[in-house]
C-alpha cells in the first residue's frame, strides 16, 4: 500500500492541518467520472476552501486507499474545466463513485467552454521580471539597486535560454511607450500569481482571466506589438540576511518550500504518492529566494499557467546555479505546451 505523501508548501505548518494523525480507519474507493481527467480533493469537514490548506488524491480514474478517520466520513469535490463542479459525501461502505459531470455554459458566447490547452504557442514574449535583492541587518533593509539590476538581466537571459528550443522568444524591455501598458497588465497578473492555484489551474470550471478591460487590453496589445501569442511575466525577491542578523536568530527557523508547487506535486505523482497536501499562499521567510511566474494568453487575457516557490540563496553572477531553479519553477510548462494540455 502506497503511504500518503504530505508536501508542506506555502508555509502551512503541522499545527494547520492537525498535528495529532486521525485514526487509521482505511477503504478502498474507486472513483471515476465522464468525462475523466477531473481533479479530486478531499475533506473531512465537507468544506473546501481555498483560505486553507487542501488534500488532493490527484486526476480521475484512480482505485486508492482512504482513511475515513473516526467519523467514517468523507467529502470529495471533483473540478474539471467546462463542467459543473460537484461534491459528494462518500462512506467506507460506497467501494464505487462513477460521477457524470455536467457541462457549462459560457454565458457571453453560448458555446461549451474549451479544455484546458497551451496550443498554438509560437512566440512567446518574457517581460522585465519584477525582481529585488534585499539586503538585511538589524538597522533595517535596503534594497541593492545594481545587484538587482545584475538579477534582473541573469533572469531574462537564461529564461530566454530555457525556451530556445520551445518556441520563439521576444523580450519586453520597460520602454517608454509601453509604460501604461505594463503597468495595468502588473496590477492584474500580481493578485492573480499570489490567489490562484497553480496545481488546480488546468482544473478550475471557468478559465481565470486577468480582472479588468484595461489590463486585457494591455495584454492584446503588448502581444501585438511583440507578435506573440503569450507573455511570460516573473516577480519576486531575494532576501539577502547579514551574518550579525543570522547569529542573533538562533534557534528560530523559517518555513519555506524549497522548491516549487508545480514541481513538488510532478515528483509526488512520479513517485505514485497517494495524496498531496498544500497551501497556495507562500509564507513570509527571512532568507532566501522567492519566485512567481505566470502565462498570459495575449489574445484573450486568460491565465494560462502559473507557478511560485521558495529557493534558497542564489549567487546570480553564476549562472549555472539558476537552472535547477528554473526547471522547477516551470516544471512541465514546456511539456505543456509541447502538448497542447496539462
Amino acid at each position: 500500500m502506497k503511504l500518503p505523501l504530505l508536501a508542506v508548501l506555502g508555509g502551512l505548518l503541522l499545527a494547520l492541518i492537525g498535528c495529532s494523525a486521525p485514526p487509521r480507519n482505511m477503504h478502498r474507493l474507486k472513483v471515476e467520472t465522464s468525462p475523466d481527467d477531473a481533479m479530486v480533493s478531499l475533506s473531512t469537514t465537507g468544506e473546501f476552501s481555498n483560505q486553507s490548506g487542501r488534500t488532493i488524491a490527484g486526476p480521475s480514474p484512480f482505485e486508492k486507499e482512504f482513511n475515513f478517520g473516526a467519523s467514517n466520513r468523507l467529502w470529495l469535490e471533483i473540478e474539471r474545466r467546462g463542467y459543473r463542479p460537484e461534491v459528494i459525501e462518500v462512506q467506507p461502505e460506497t467501494q464505487v463513485v462513477h460521477i457524470q459531470l455536467t457541462p457549462l455554459r459560457d454565458k457571453n458566447i453560448a458555446q461549451p467552454i474549451e479544455d484546458y490547452s497551451l496550443s498554438g504557442i509560437r512566440r512567446l514574449a518574457v517581460l522585465q521580471p519584477e525582481f529585488e535583492i534585499i539586503n538585511r541587518q538589524f538597522s533595517g533593509e535596503e534594497v541593492d539597486q545594481v545587484v538587482s539590476q545584475q538579477a534582473r538581466e541573469t533572469l531574462l537571459e537564461e529564461i530566454r535560454r530555457y525556451f530556445s528550443a520551445q518556441c520563439e522568444t521576444a523580450v519586453l524591455a520597460p520602454a517608454q511607450q509601453n509604460g501604461k501598458l505594463l503597468k495595468s497588465l502588473w496590477r492584474d497578473t500580481r493578485p492573480a500569481m499570489e490567489f490562484l492555484d497553480p496545481i488546480r489551474l488546468p482544473y478550475l470550471p471557468l478559465p481565470p482571466y486577468l480582472e479588468t478591460r484595461s489590463s486585457r487590453k494591455a495584454a492584446r496589445d503588448l502581444g501585438k506589438g511583440a507578435n506573440a501569442q503569450a507573455l511570460l511575466l516573473i516577480m519576486g525577491k531575494q532576501n539577502r540576511e547579514s551574518a550579525s542578523l543570522v547569529a542573533g536568530k538562533i534557534g528560530m527557523t523559517v518555513v519555506g518550500t524549497a522548491t516549487s508547487y508545480a514541481g513538488s506535486y510532478s515528483r509526488a505523482a512520479a513517485r505514485g504518492d497517494s495524496f498531496f497536501v498544500y497551501n497556495i499562499y507562500t509564507p513570509s521567510f527571512a532568507q532566501g529566494t522567492l519566485l512567481s511566474a505566470a502565462l498570459i494568453d495575449s489574445a484573450t487575457g486568460e491565465v494560462l499557467w502559473l507557478n511560485k516557490g521558495l529557493w534558497g540563496a542564489i549567487p546570480f553572477d553564476d549562472p549555472a546555479t539558476l537552472k535547477p531553479v528554473l526547471e522547477d519553477l516551470f516544471s512541465g510548462l514546456r511539456e505543456a505546451m509541447s502538448n497542447g494540455g496539462k
